[in-house]
């Protein structure tokens, strides 16, 4: 019970279980513009986004995790080595243009963690804008690389509600994330949270929510698999951001919360196969 214990908290601390909920993410945009299925973008994507996690989560200059992960240090270290060669190995195998277009994000992953501001600041620490930047991140990974590598048409309106759609629901996300650090967050950080309370952080994220489901019906190419997966995936993530509480279990956010993306593509392929 310990070895599977240990394995578990290995998962988890290192990063894969957040890349593969990036990757399923990076899956659900590509069923919905009905794009083969392609395990060189997803390769792409777990690698890009293993190696940026760990990257924020075991800098020097984080201070967002105990001590007690020292023990596996090591074993993260080489998973993320392995983890570069990957990613130096997916790019000679995917497009310029969306390597190129990965590259914002990876800039701003970097200043997310590195101190280049006045007052050895980085992104992270200027107030009230965390969850934002990581919703913008992860709606560029997830919607605008996808899509870039698929050859989309980048202007078309149905990709900018889902952009939008995206960044809504990853800042809704976050929001259990804020409140489970109420506690170790500098109150110079102005998180949701400490801004308006708990409460009133899920009755906003409920607002989101709610826009992101209402986004579904403006787009222009629509069909059941897509409203009804949107009606499924909001439900579930009310009932995570709700369920969320200051004192909470370890694993709450860090794998059930971050399983949401994972349960969004498994209701799509549920669907497709029940529709087909």
């Amino acid at each position: 019970m310990e070895t599977l214990k240990s394995i578990f908290r290995f998962y988890i601390n290192s990063s894969i279980h957040v890349s593969l909920a990036v990757c399923a993410l990076v899956q659900v945009t590509l069923i919905k513009i009905g794009f083969p299925y392609d395990y060189t973008i997803l390769f792409y994507s777990f690698f890009t986004s293993l190696v940026a996690y760990n990257f924020v989560k075991y800098s020097k200059v984080s201070k967002l995790y105990h001590k007690r992960l020292t023990k596996s240090m090591k074993s993260i270290h080489l998973l993320t080595l392995l983890a570069c060669i990957g990613f130096i190995y997916t790019v000679f195998k995917i497009p310029f243009e969306t390597v190129l277009y990965t590259s914002p994000f990876i800039a701003l992953t970097i200043l997310y963690t590195v101190p280049v501001f006045p007052n050895n600041k980085n992104l992270r620490s200027l107030a009230g804008v965390k969850i934002f930047i990581i919703g913008a991140v992860w709606a560029g990974i997830t919607v605008l690389v996808p899509l870039v590598y698929a050859g989309e048409n980048l202007m078309n309106f149905d990709f900018i509600v889902e952009i939008v759609q995206r960044f809504l629901f990853i800042v809704v996300m976050m929001l259990p994330f804020e409140i489970r650090d109420l506690q170790y967050d500098d109150l110079s950080l102005e998180t949701v949270p400490q801004k308006i309370g708990v409460t009133r952080t899920k009755v906003f994220g409920s607002i989101l929510l709610v826009l992101f489901l209402l986004l579904t019906a403006v787009k222009d190419e629509l069909n059941s698999i897509e409203i009804l997966s949107t009606i499924l995936i909001t439900t579930i993530s009310l009932l995570f951001l709700w369920g969320t509480e200051k004192k909470q279990s370890e694993y709450y956010c860090s794998f059930w919360v971050e399983s949401v993306p994972i349960f969004w593509l498994l209701i799509l392929f549920v669907l497709e196969n029940l529709f087909s």
